[in-house]
C-alpha cells in the first residue's frame, strides 16, 4: 500500500504564491499622529488627529447586494426604475482634525490644499464631514464608528472632525494643510473664522494603526540537519504588531523534489551536487518531506523612500523525512535574517519604525541542533527567501 504524503511542492506553492500577493491596495490603512503642529489662529485650538487612506466605499445613490446585480434606483413617470451599475467602488481619503470649539461653533466646510492655498479657497471641498461616535473604541479589528452630518455641524468642546476628500496621492507626500471654516457663536454675537490645520508636512509624525498581520514566505535553504539536499520551504505566518515588533508564529511545510515519476526516484541525468535538489533529484540527493513551526520577531530597521531594511528572528523546529533510506528526525535552532524591503509609506511623514505592510526578499542563516534521528546535514544553514506580509 503506498504511503500517504504531503500535498505536492507545486500545489502548496502556488496556493502561497497567491498569499504573498500583496492585497494593501484593497485594504484602508489608519494613521494616528504621533506629533502635529497647532492650527492657525491659535483659539480655537486644532492640531491634526489621524489619517486614513484607502477609503473605500460605494458610490453615493448605489444599491449594493451580496447577491444579485448592482443598481441605482429612480422615479420615473412610469414608477421605480432601477439602472444597472458596475461594482465601482470610489477611492477617498479621511483627514481627521481634533478642534476645541468652546462654547459651540457651526462648522460649514473643510478644504484640504497645499500649504501655499489660500485660506479657505482653494484646494479639495470635503465631500463629507463626520464626527467619532463618543466612547471608547473596543476591537482591534473594527473601525472607530463615525457619525454623519448634514451642515452646519454643530460641535461643541472637543471634537475629531473627519473630512472625506477625492484622493490625490501627490498631495500625501506634500506639505498640505485641512482648512475649517466655521463660524463661533458668543451669545447674539457670530465670527466667522477660517482654521488652518497642518495635516502632513513638517512638523507631523504618523503611526500606521495597524495591529494584525497575515505573512507567507517562499525560500530556498541549501540544507536542513538531517540532510545537504537543497530544500524550498513555504511558510505562512499570523503576527501582531506589538510598538515596532511584529511578534507572530509560522508555520511551515516543503521538501525537495518528488522526482521525475513524483514517486521520489533519483534522476542519474540530473545535475550532479545537493545545490539543485529541490527541482530536480539527482544522484547525489534525498528525498525530503519537511514541516515546522517558528515562532519568530521582526520588525523595520531602517526606511527611505522607496526601499527598508528589516530584522528577524525565529525559533524554528522542523520534523524531515528523508528517502531512500526512510529516516526520520526532528530538530530546533535559531533563525537570523536580514530583509530588504518593498515598504513605502503611503503618506509624508510615516515614522521609520511604524507597523508596515511589504514584500520583498531576506537572506538567512538557520543554526539546528538534532532532537531526534541521525544528523546528516550541517549544523548551520543559509538561504533566500521571498516574503509578504
Amino acid at each position: 500500500m503506498n504511503e500517504r504524503r504531503l500535498p505536492s511542492l507545486s500545489a502548496i506553492g502556488t496556493a502561497l504564491a497567491l498569499a504573498i500577493v500583496p492585497a494593501a491596495g484593497c485594504i484602508s490603512v489608519r494613521y494616528q499622529a504621533r506629533q502635529s503642529t497647532p492650527g492657525d489662529p491659535a483659539a480655537p485650538a486644532a492640531h491634526a488627529e489621524r489619517l486614513t487612506v484607502r477609503d473605500l466605499h460605494g458610490k453615493a445613490g448605489g444599491v449594493y447586494e451580496t447577491y444579485g446585480p448592482n443598481g441605482r434606483p429612480h422615479v420615473t413617470r412610469e414608477g421605480l426604475l432601477v439602472d444597472a451599475v458596475p461594482d465601482d467602488t470610489d477611492r477617498t481619503v479621511l483627514l481627521s482634525v481634533r478642534i476645541d470649539a468652546g462654547p459651540g461653533a457651526d462648522v460649514w466646510g473643510m478644504m484640504w490644499s497645499p500649504a501655499s492655498a489660500p485660506r479657505c479657497a482653494g484646494g479639495h471641498p470635503s465631500l463629507a464631514i463626520m464626527t467619532d461616535v463618543e466612547g471608547e473604541l473596543n476591537s482591534s479589528f473594527a473601525d472607530r464608528e463615525q457619525v454623519r452630518w448634514e451642515r452646519p455641524v454643530v460641535v461643541r468642546g472637543q471634537n475629531v472632525l473627519s473630512g472625506r476628500f477625492d484622493e490625490d496621492r501627490p498631495l500625501l507626500h506634500a506639505s498640505s494643510v485641512v482648512d475649517v471654516l466655521l463660524v463661533e457663536r458668543d451669545g447674539a454675537a457670530l465670527r466667522q473664522v477660517c482654521v488652518r490645520i497642518p495635516i502632513t508636512g513638517a512638523g507631523i509624525t504618523y503611526w500606521n494603526q495597524k495591529r494584525w498581520s497575515l505573512g507567507a514566505r517562499l525560500s530556498w535553504q541549501r540544507g536542513l540537519r538531517f540532510s545537504r539536499s537543497s530544500v524550498l520551504l513555504w511558510g505562512v505566518s499570523v503576527a501582531r504588531w506589538w510598538g515596532p515588533v511584529r511578534i507572530g508564529v509560522e508555520g511551515i511545510v516543503g521538501g525537495s523534489s518528488d522526482g521525475p515519476s513524483g514517486d521520489g526516484t533519483r534522476d542519474p541525468q540530473g545535475p550532479s551536487g545537493t545545490g539543485a535538489c529541490f527541482l530536480v533529484l539527482g544522484p547525489d540527493c534525498e528525498d525530503v518531506t519537511a514541516g515546522g513551526v517558528a515562532l519568530q520577531a521582526g520588525g523595520i530597521a531602517w526606511r527611505g523612500e522607496r526601499w527598508a531594511l528589516g530584522l528577524n528572528v525565529a525559533y524554528e523546529a522542523l520534523y524531515a523525512r528523508i528517502r531512500p533510506m526512510d529516516r526520520h528526525g526532528m530538530a530546533a535552532g535559531p533563525r537570523v535574517s536580514l530583509q530588504l524591503l518593498r515598504a513605502l509609506p503611503d503618506i509624508a511623514g510615516v515614522s521609520p519604525h511604524s507597523p508596515t505592510s511589504a514584500w520583498g526578499f531576506e537572506l538567512y542563516a538557520a543554526a539546528a541542533q538534532e532532537l531526534t534521528g541521525t544528523a546528516a546535514g550541517t549544523p548551520v544553514s543559509y538561504g533566500i527567501s521571498f516574503l509578504g506580509f
